[in-house]
């Protein structure tokens, strides 16, 4: 009877938690306050889980003998188990960052992703692929698997791009809006990005710029992003100017 109960309480608690995030995803519109609350739920969940467990060795051993050491011992196991959910990732990093030359802009090569290091955490770095997509990935998973460093010395791909410039704008004012916004992106690499300004026969002035990346892809996704870019930037100052 004693074991059954466990069960059963074993089972409510984690349909209760599978509802709890369904509704917390379904109901909550807010975007900030729904993101707290899915972040907050796991460690709840945690929290909840353990209670059960040293619930669960009272109800089951409660009348032994040696109930006390059955006790500790089950502490001694879940603190050795949470110690390593913890600081494997971190460990995992330590000995990586000391046997491999991991830094940020670098690119690497695994069975499940690839891209430029973004940037080293204590638990994980962060990739950007060449969609753009930011990938975390901890350590621990990138220590059990083969992953390969291209060439340092791998040419990158040169792209110019040309971008008139509104008449409402200051030209130099674009400029360093631009060389701004590409100084920002991670698929920037090799030579520093160069912005000039190129006045036309029309009296009209536009931007030609000049960057790099390794993947081709890329250099469409960064131009994509900085026509957006100048775009809403000089629509806000056309209606400011407007008011």
């Amino acid at each position: 009877m004693k074991l059954l109960i466990f069960l059963v309480a074993g089972l409510i608690i984690f349909g209760f938690f599978r509802l709890l995030g369904k509704v917390a995803t379904v109901l909550i519109r807010r975007k900030t306050f729904r993101s707290g609350i899915l972040a907050v739920l796991p460690f709840v969940e945690l929290l909840t889980w353990t209670g059960y467990a040293f619930w669960g060795i009272s109800v089951l051993f409660g009348s032994f003998v040696y109930y006390d050491l059955i006790l500790g011992v089950a502490a001694v196991l879940l603190l050795l188990a949470f110690a390593w959910f913890v600081f494997r990732d971190f460990l995992a990093g330590v000995l990586l960052k000391a046997e491999q030359s991991l830094e940020p802009g670098r690119f690497i090569r695994a069975s499940f992703a690839e891209g430029y290091i973004q940037s080293l955490g204590a638990r994980s770095l962060v990739l950007v692929n060449a969609r753009g997509e930011v990938v975390r990935i901890p350590y621990s998973r990138i220590n059990k698997e083969m992953f390969v460093f291209p060439p340092e010395d791998d040419e990158s791909l040169p792209h110019h791009l040309k971008l008139p410039i509104p008449a409402t704008r200051d030209p130099e004012a674009h400029k360093r809006l631009a060389e701004k916004e590409l100084m920002a992106m991670p698929w920037i690499t090799g030579s520093s990005p160069f912005v000039d300004i190129v006045e036309e026969e029309d009296g009209s002035y536009r931007l030609h710029l000049t960057f790099y990346t390794h993947i081709r892809s890329q250099g469409a996704l960064v131009g994509e992003r900085i026509r957006k870019s100048l775009s809403v930037a000089a629509d806000s100052e056309f209606n400011q100017f407007g008011q």
